[in-house]
């Protein structure tokens, strides 16, 4: 067979193993992150831990609260707000009835904003696996054989994007992003997840960074002290 033809048959039996052997390997790790979801979100109702959520409007903070958070006993998340956090500043006269008036405003973009968060957090494993089965979803190698990264488009809103990486070796989730909107597509809002696990490797939300560029706010939310029990 003259050698160029041999070549040319090799990689093509290379590119077709490789197509075939890919969505294989995207349900692979899509079973992985399911698993691993469904486990922490059942495990994290054994645990009490404090919430600080800090709200920062141009860049400067605005506000911080904190709050002590476990579930009840039918299952539902508990947020009790404690003291030790800042409320926003108050000015007298003109100048602090308009700040007072953006003050309002923005509060009522962060009340959007976290009910916002709560439609991708956690994320649902039956809408991932929809996307995966609708062939839309998309795998991109970080680090080969090690760290992946999943994309999960039009997750909850039509033209949005989920992704969300894992480490293979380890299965453990690493992150999470979110690109999507709120009440029109101009009003773009995304955030950033860092995944932490406990000893008994329960994951959970470490860190989301949330930023709306179009309102100049930003929303850091970070989750620690988890401990066994209600606190």
């Amino acid at each position: 067979m003259n050698k160029k033809i041999l070549l040319a048959a090799l990689a093509g039996c290379i590119f077709s193993a490789t197509m075939f052997g890919q969505p294989n390997q995207t349900q692979e790790l899509v079973n992985t992150i399911k698993t691993k979801l469904a486990y922490s979100k059942q495990a994290l109702k054994k645990y009490s831990w404090i919430e600080t959520q800090t709200v920062f409007y141009k860049g400067e903070k605005k506000s911080s609260t904190i709050y002590q958070c476990y579930y009840s006993v039918d299952g539902q998340l508990q947020k009790v707000e404690s003291a030790g956090g800042t409320p926003a500043k108050t000015e007298r006269g003109i100048r602090g009835r308009i700040i007072e008036n953006k003050v309002d405003d923005i509060t009522a973009y962060v009340t959007k904003a976290q009910a916002l968060i709560k439609t991708y957090l956690p994320p649902d494993p039956a809408k991932l696996q929809q996307i995966v089965a609708a062939g839309t979803s998309t795998v991109a190698i970080l680090v080969p054989n090690q760290q992946y990264k999943l994309t999960f488009p039009n997750y909850n809103l039509p033209g949005d994007q989920l992704s969300i990486s894992i480490n293979k070796s380890s299965q453990m989730l690493t992150g999470l992003d979110v690109s999507t909107y709120i009440d029109k597509a101009s009003d773009v809002v995304t955030f950033n997840l860092t995944y932490a696990a406990l000893p008994d490797g329960t994951q959970y939300a470490a860190e989301t960074d949330l930023v709306a560029t179009a309102e100049n706010v930003k929303i850091v939310i970070v989750n620690s002290g988890y401990t066994l029990g209600k606190q």
